[in-house]
């Protein structure tokens, strides 16, 4: 359990954290400050998950690194969220070699009442690889993930 969260204390908690994020983020798909506080809280959904059930997940992931590359392999999204949560955290990434090569706010004409037929605010993402996603897909990706995860794996009621 987590001390020094305030009322966040388990893995659970900071699950529903996430969604209050997310849920944040759909009134205003366009504020940088929410997309990276759900970035930073998805892909530090890896460090409470493994803390918390370290004796389920120990046999099978001797350390958090291991345990951080299968769930990477299971939601290519969390790459993009470890990225986007360590390049705001740390200015520059040293540690890893990102996919992400940059992040964009697309400023349309148009309302985000509006589909992506129309030319809508946006916030982008371009990947080493020249590939150009949009942060409300991968996010979306990722909610999923983790909610079928925590409940598959650990039994969580989400």
């Amino acid at each position: 359990m987590n001390e020094l969260s305030f009322n966040i204390k388990t893995t659970a908690d900071f699950f529903q954290k996430l969604l209050q994020d997310y849920n944040e983020f759909c009134k205003d798909r366009t504020s940088s400050r929410v997309a990276l506080n759900c970035a930073m809280t998805a892909w530090h959904l890896t460090e409470w998950s493994y803390n918390e059930f370290c004796q389920q997940l120990s046999s099978q992931f001797q350390t958090l690194a291991i345990y951080q590359q299968d769930i990477k392999q299971q939601c290519s999204s969390l790459q993009i969220m470890h990225d986007l949560a360590n390049g705001t955290k740390h200015y520059l990434l040293t540690r890893h070699k990102p996919i992400v090569k940059e992040t964009t706010l697309d400023k349309g004409s148009f309302s985000s009442d509006f589909s992506r037929d129309f030319d809508i605010s946006t916030l982008d993402i371009e990947l080493n690889d020249g590939t150009k996603i949009y942060f409300e897909d991968e996010m979306e990706k990722v909610i999923s993930f983790w909610t079928k995860y925590l409940q598959s794996t650990f039994n969580l009621t989400i």
